[in-house]
This record gives structure tokens, C-alpha cells and sequence, in this order.
């Protein structure tokens, strides 16, 4: 009998190793296709819809510098959403950073078979603490992913992929976040009326805010100067 729980164990530990190792191989997977892109510049329409501020539709240049540069500038000059940490960039989120990978199965969206990633920082410091990935393993394709911080909640970002798909952009790319836990940046907060007295307004609907970015086309790795973010 004890001879029988022991292997049974050892099955168990194999595995259990087996599957840890495949979870690394497909994160690998994921920041090689991520890591091509050194630089980019977008041009984007970019979709506000949050329940307590009257944002208009914009056109919007986004910039990226790797590891985790990441800016989107208005057409009159106003930068706007977080830098870096905390972004609709899937390449700023992870890249250039380490993670231990831990498998979580498979669920199917939209009828694609998509392998469940989760991802904990390798450094305490970070304000995030668990992100995971919703991958496909065949192309290395993250279509959403769910990010925990200590600073913001929690936020998730779904991608579309198109003309791009073999850097790891997206051709569109929508961000969700709890509106009474997500600190919108100031260049939001300050730049449209009266967004004093709407940000006391308790947000309607689900109390999510949602943000889209919808690229037309991207310039990639030519070169854009870390001073410049």
C-alpha cells in the first residue's frame, strides 16, 4: 500500500514539473515574439467611455520604448493615461521583467482554445502582484490579460491582433478597470470640464471604466530616444 501512494506521489510530482516547465516554455514564447519590438510609434483613435467624465473620441499617437516605456500623446500635445507600470501596453507590462510562469489549464473564448498563464513577480517590490495571461499557444498570442496591483486593483486588457500579429501587436486593444479602485492620471482628471464634480458622482452601470485603442497603423524599431518619455 505504501509502495503504491509513493509512485502515485511520484506521478503526481512528474507531472505537476512537467507542467510547470511547459507553462515557462510558453511564457519564453510570448516575450520572444514581444521582445522584436524594440520601439514603436502608433497612430490610434482612442475610445474613452467612463460613466462619470465626457471624454471625446481622439486621434492619438502611441509611443513605446522597450523594456516598459509607454506613452500616448493627443494631437494637441497633452499626454495622457499612466507611464509604464500600469498600462493598455501588453509590451510595458511584461516585458524586460521576471516572472514565475504557473499553469492554470485552458478555457476556450470566442471558440480559440487559449492556454491560462499566471504570471507572480520575481521582485517584492512590484505593484503587481499577479497578472495572468490568456494565451494561444500555437502563435505565442496574448488575448487578455488580468493584472492585480496594489496601487490600482485590478484592470484586464483584451487584444485583437491583424496586420501585426507577427511583433505581438494588436490592432485594437481594450482596457477595463474598477472605477472607484483605478487612480486615473491627471492629465485625464484636469483636461475636460467639470471633472471635479463628475469624479464625485458614484460611477452608474457596472462601475467599470473601459478605454479603447484602435491602431491604423504602427512604425516599428526606429528608434525613439528614453528621453524622450
Amino acid at each position: 500500500m505504501k509502495t503504491r501512494v509513493l509512485i502515485l506521489l511520484m506521478v503526481c510530482c512528474a507531472v505537476l514539473d512537467v507542467s510547470a516547465q511547459d507553462a515557462n516554455a510558453l511564457l519564453i514564447k510570448v516575450k520572444e515574439k514581444l521582445q522584436k519590438v524594440k520601439d514603436y510609434k502608433g497612430d490610434a483613435r482612442l475610445i474613452t467611455n467612463v460613466s462619470f467624465m465626457n471624454i471625446p473620441d481622439s486621434k492619438v499617437k502611441v509611443y513605446f520604448r522597450f523594456p516598459d516605456q509607454f506613452k500616448i500623446v493627443k494631437e494637441n500635445g497633452v499626454s495622457i493615461l499612466p507611464k509604464g507600470g500600469t498600462s493598455v501596453s501588453l509590451n510595458s507590462l511584461i516585458s524586460g521583467k521576471d516572472f514565475v510562469a504557473v499553469p492554470g489549464g485552458y478555457v476556450t473564448v470566442e471558440k480559440r482554445k487559449l492556454a491560462v498563464l499566471k504570471l507572480l513577480p520575481v521582485t517584492e517590490s512590484s505593484d503587481m502582484v499577479l497578472t495572468t495571461l490568456l494565451v494561444e499557444e500555437s502563435s505565442g498570442l496574448v488575448y487578455r490579460s488580468t493584472t492585480t496591483t496594489r496601487e490600482n486593483g485590478t484592470y484586464e486588457t483584451n487584444l485583437e491582433y491583424g496586420r501585426y500579429a507577427a511583433w505581438g501587436l494588436p490592432d485594437k486593444v481594450l482596457f477595463v478597470f474598477n472605477t472607484n479602485t483605478y487612480k486615473l492620471p491627471k492629465g485625464v482628471t484636469m483636461e475636460y470640464e467639470g471633472s471635479k464634480k463628475a469624479a464625485a458622482q458614484k460611477p452608474a452601470g457596472d462601475g467599470k471604466g473601459r478605454i479603447s485603442i484602435i491602431y491604423s497603423r504602427y512604425e516599428i524599431n526606429k528608434g525613439i530616444p528614453a528621453s524622450f518619455f
